[in-house]
């Protein structure tokens, strides 16, 4: 029987501090606790976490400043063809883009990620696979995966710092406002926090 495909969908809403929280406390050492701290608080696509590095962090209290972390899945259009179905076809090319956001310092997760970030040498924070992240993760949780982390933060980012849909085209560096829509959610705790008088 073919599995499910996994899709940010099934986020209803944030999941709360307290299960983050667990998840790290259930890490068996600090790396795989700064990678779940990292995917969250980032909000990066585990390829784009993997490619971290000491220095794309800046201490800026109250703030830790992430600078110029790669995004991924960036293409343009530099030509395009007819299939053998006669359907037009798109000829791309990767480009290089980068973004640069604050984390609160005073969110729970970002504390196991500085003090892993303090205690490296210079270089990559993480010396792992994209399926070594993927087996981690499971691990502490066989129904989520590295991706839900996004739309986790996503969530968030919209229930406790009000973030709209502008914002978080900012925050996550996205193309669309589609994008940022499909994401986010707030749940009934965010359109309750709405309706206080």
């Amino acid at each position: 029987m073919k599995k499910p495909k996994r899709s940010v969908e099934i986020v209803e809403s944030f999941c709360g501090w307290d299960y983050l929280i667990n998840l790290v406390k259930k890490c068996r050492r600090d790396v795989e606790k700064a990678l779940i701290s990292a995917l969250f608080e980032t909000g990066g696509r585990v390829s784009e976490v993997l490619q971290l590095r000491k220095d794309n962090f800046i201490v800026q209290e109250p703030f830790l400043i992430v600078k110029a972390m790669p995004v991924l899945k960036r293409y343009s259009k530099v030509g395009e063809y007819r299939d053998k179905n006669g359907r037009m076809k798109w000829i791309t090319k990767r480009k290089i883009a980068y973004r640069t956001f604050p984390i609160h310092m005073k969110e729970p997760l970002c504390d196991p990620l500085l003090r892993y970030i303090e205690g490296i040498a210079e270089g990559k924070l993480f010396h792992m696979s994209r399926i070594q992240a993927y087996r981690i993760v499971r691990r502490l949780d066989k129904n989520i995966f590295p991706h839900w982390f996004r739309a986790q933060r996503a969530s968030q980012l919209a229930l406790e710092y009000g973030f709209d849909v502008h914002d978080l085209i900012d925050f996550f560096s996205w193309k669309s406002l589609q994008t940022a829509i499909h994401y986010s959610r707030m749940g009934w705790k965010g359109l309750a926090s709405k309706m206080k008088r």
